[in-house]
């Protein structure tokens, strides 16, 4: 069913509908300082509560049938001033339905060109504040386009060199050459030790404006460093800037400064977890031998600490460095003691065996006859393992003790645990080789008359290791 032309505009006047106007631009003014961001319902329901409820009524079905409220609907901008206006919306209500459908001029323009206004004006009250020459023009001018914003915006600079150019011309035309004279004596630096600035009460604007910004440059460069006690600092006197000038300063500046800060602190606080857990990754894998990652953590910490030492100071990254350095030393301990033992293990199973050899030919050699298989067998293994006690002489023992000396200088002994081993494990090796040696000295002394083949000949028998 179709709302009827005076379903929106009712019977008002247009002294009424003025009224209604200036009403509803009034609650967008207060709803826009409390929500900066209104959706096309929330607008349209603001200017409508400025309505009697009959109109407001019809106001808002009108625009849902329409489609206008929904926040992804796309209007022309000249939509109600041409044919295609709704007839309901023509008339004396045309500028109260405009305000409903499009909001409070000045809210389409683009971020853009707002961030250049600001720019603009904050860098014409450095201009007029610090030029009163030529030269301090010629100066502050070379800073001003040099900025990021100006250099970036072409429009921006074009700007600006109007602006400077305006002011060249404002300063030859106020001041003659005798006046120049005047104010070069008067900035001479005898006279300029004896005057004082005249004293005013109160700061201007622009002054204000210039310390707040300032404070800014110096407080983003200490958010740069991640250096939250001197962030801080400066923070807290551009909150005294703003409660004691709060005309001057503005709030969402400080507003910004402040959500900058929290985040600064945030970001600070991921950042020192994680880089215990990179040291603890580089740790982890000095343990296992890789020693490519432990060095790749050993050099990003260092990175980290010549780039932000705030972060991580001198004494923090030599505390890290060296638990990296202790797990891979605690790793070649380990690599060295187990080759240590295993070298151990290895003279004393060979010993073991040839010791067994010895054993099993003399037990053979009473039992059976020197024709037999195994009897033969065992007199070729009797005669490998002669010849092999027979190496193991003095100098064999020597480069031993020599090996696993070098092993050992490279572990951490310090109650002598290890020296008292070697010293133990040389000694028992010592033992053996004798005992071996006098049990085949003690069986060729007997000379078996029969069932035994003769011994190795004297010149054949081990002599005993010494060390």
């Amino acid at each position: 069913m179709s709302e009827s032309p005076d379903s929106v505009q009712g019977c008002a006047s247009v002294a009424e509908w003025g009224c209604f106007h200036a009403r509803a631009a009034a609650n967008l003014r207060r709803r826009y300082a409390a929500t900066p961001e209104l959706t096309p319902r929330m607008v349209a329901e603001t200017v409508a509560a400025a309505l009697p409820t009959s109109l407001s009524d019809g106001l808002l079905r009108r625009l849902a049938q329409l489609g206008w409220l929904s926040a992804d609907a796309t209007i022309r901008f000249d939509v109600l001033d041409g044919p295609s206006c709704p007839r309901e919306f023509r008339g004396n209500r045309r500028e109260l339905v405009r305000l409903a459908v499009f909001g409070l001029p000045g809210q389409g323009v683009p971020y853009r060109e707002k961030h250049r206004q600001d720019v603009y004006q904050q860098l014409c009250s450095e201009i007029m504040s610090a030029a009163v020459d030529e030269a301090s023009l010629e100066s502050i001018a070379t800073r001003v386009m040099n900025h990021p914003d100006v250099l970036s915006d072409s429009v921006l600079a074009a700007m600006l060199r109007a602006f400077i150019a305006e002011r060249d011309v404002a300063l030859r035309a106020a001041v003659t050459p005798a006046e120049k004279e005047a104010l070069k004596a008067q900035r001479s630096k005898l006279r300029q030790a004896f005057e004082t600035p005249a004293w005013r009460e109160f700061p201007t604007r622009e002054e204000m404006l210039l310390s707040f910004a300032r404070l800014q440059r110096e407080f983003d460069g200490y958010l740069a460093q991640f250096e939250e006690g001197r962030a801080r600092q400066v923070l807290d006197r551009m909150r005294e800037l703003r409660h004691r000038y709060p005309v001057h300063v503005p709030a969402a500046d400080l507003q910004r400064c402040e959500e900058q800060y929290d985040q600064l602190l945030k970001r600070a606080g991921q950042y020192r977890r994680q880089i215990p857990e990179l040291a603890a990754r580089g740790a982890a894998a000095a343990r296992e031998g890789d020693e490519q990652t432990a060095s790749w953590v050993t050099r990003r910490l260092q990175a980290i600490h010549t780039l932000l030492p705030n972060l991580l100071p001198a004494p923090e990254l030599e505390k890290l460095r060296a638990q990296i350095a202790q797990s891979s030393k605690a790793r070649e301990d380990q690599e060295l003691q187990r080759e240590f033992i295993e070298r151990q293990r290895e003279v004393a199973l060979k010993i073991k065996n040839l010791a067994g050899i010895i054993h099993r030919f003399h037990e053979l050699a009473g039992k059976l006859a020197p024709a037999h298989e195994a009897y033969r067998r065992a007199e070729l293994n009797y005669r490998q393992a002669v010849a092999e006690i027979r190496g193991m002489d003095t100098e064999w023992l020597s480069g031993l003790v020599l090996h696993l000396e070098t092993l050992m200088e490279d572990l951490d002994d310090p109650t002598g645990q290890v020296q008292n081993q070697l010293d133990q494990f040389i000694t028992n090796v010592r033992t053996a080789l004798n005992r071996l040696c006098l049990e085949i000295r003690a069986r060729q002394a007997k000379r078996p008359a029969s069932g035994t083949p003769p011994a190795p000949p004297a010149s054949q028998e081990p002599p005993p290791p010494q060390v």
